[in-house]
C-alpha cells in the first residue's frame, strides 16, 4: 500500500486527459486508436510517477512539516529516498520504453514534459505565478501526447479550455497552501508567502469566469456546430456553471481545496454533474454521428 502512495498512483486519473483528443474527435470506439492511447497513457503514468518521487524528495522537509503530506512514504520515512529513486528510475524507463513504441513524438513530447516537471521541484514552484502556469502547461501536454498518439489534430479551443482549467484547479489548489499559511500558520512554502488569500480569490474569478465563457464561446463556436452538425451541445453549459459553483463553494466557504484529487474522488455532487456532462456530451456527439453514418 505504502509503495501505491509512494507513485501515487490515484494521481493517474490526471492521465486521462490523454484520451480528450479522441473523446472530442468522436474517435473513442475507434478499437485501435483506443487501445493505443491506453498503452500512451500506462507509459506516460510511470513517468509521472518518477516525477512525483522527484517532487516529494525535494520537497522532504516541507512535507515533514505538512499537515497532510508528512505522512506520504517519504517525509515520513517508511520508504527511504534510495529505495525511492530506484523504483522511480525503473518506472521511468518502462514508461519511456512504451511511448517509444506507441509513437515516438509522444517519446519526445514526455521527455520535455519530465525536464520540465523537474525544473518546477528544483525551481519553478518557488517563482509566483510561474508555479501554477507550469502545471497547467503540463495538462496540456497530456492532450498533446494524446493528440499524437491518434494522430489527431487538436484544435485551439481544446488546448485553450484545457490550459483554463487545469489553470482554475492549480490556482485553488495554491490558494489552499496560502490559506493553511496565512490563516492556521500550519504551512510554509518559499513561494506561498508571495501570495495572499485576497489576492488568490481574485485571480479564481477572474479564471473562473474567464473558463465558462470560453466554454460557451466554444459550444456555439460554427467550427464545432459544423464538426458536430448538432447545436444541441449548449444543452452540456449547465452542467459546467454547476461545476465550477460547486468548485468555488468547496474553496471559498470550505476552504478545502488543497487536493482535486481527493474532492474527485469524495465529492459526490462533483461526481454526478461530470457523469451528466460526460454522458450528454457522449451522446450528442457520438448519437450524432451514428445517424450520420
Amino acid at each position: 500500500m505504502e509503495y501505491l502512495k509512494l507513485i501515487r498512483i490515484n494521481n493517474w486519473v490526471k492521465n486521462l486527459f490523454i484520451f480528450i483528443p479522441l473523446f472530442f474527435s468522436s474517435e473513442l470506439l475507434n478499437p485501435d486508436k483506443f487501445i493505443l492511447t491506453l498503452f500512451g497513457s500506462i507509459g506516460f503514468s510511470f513517468v509521472t510517477s518518477f516525477v512525483y518521487i522527484i517532487n516529494d524528495i525535494f520537497d522532504i522537509d516541507f512535507d515533514k512539516n505538512h499537515p497532510d503530506k508528512k505522512y506520504r512514504p517519504i517525509p515520513s520515512g517508511i520508504i527511504s529516498i534510495r529505495k525511492s529513486i530506484i523504483i522511480g528510475l525503473l518506472l521511468f524507463f518502462i514508461g519511456l520504453t512504451t511511448l517509444w513504441f506507441t509513437s515516438f513524438y509522444s517519446f519526445l513530447i514526455t521527455i520535455f514534459y519530465f525536464i520540465l516537471n523537474v525544473s518546477y521541484s528544483y525551481k519553478l514552484k518557488h517563482v509566483p505565478i510561474i508555479d501554477f502556469v507550469v502545471i497547467s502547461i503540463g495538462f496540456v501536454i497530456r492532450i498533446l501526447i494524446g493528440g499524437v498518439i491518434g494522430e489527431i489534430e487538436l484544435s485551439q479551443w481544446i488546448i485553450v479550455m484545457v490550459f483554463l482549467l487545469s489553470l482554475f484547479l492549480a490556482i485553488t489548489k495554491r490558494r489552499d497552501d496560502v490559506y493553511q499559511f496565512e490563516v492556521k500558520d500550519k504551512v510554509n512554502r518559499k513561494v506561498v508567502d508571495k501570495y495572499t488569500v485576497e489576492f488568490m480569490d481574485k485571480i479564481i474569478t477572474i479564471v473562473s469566469s474567464v473558463l465558462i465563457v470560453s466554454y460557451l464561446l466554444f459550444i456555439t463556436s460554427e467550427d464545432v456546430v459544423m464538426r458536430y452538425s448538432t447545436n444541441s451541445l449548449l444543452i452540456t453549459f449547465i452542467f459546467v456553471l454547476i461545476g465550477v459553483f460547486r468548485y468555488n463553494q468547496i474553496t471559498y466557504v470550505y476552504n478545502k481545496s488543497g487536493s482535486p484529487i481527493k474532492i474527485l474522488f469524495k465529492d459526490r455532487f462533483l461526481q454526478i454533474i461530470l457523469f451528466c456532462w460526460t454522458l450528454t456530451f457522449f451522446v450528442i456527439i457520438y448519437l450524432n454521428q451514428f445517424i450520420n453514418e
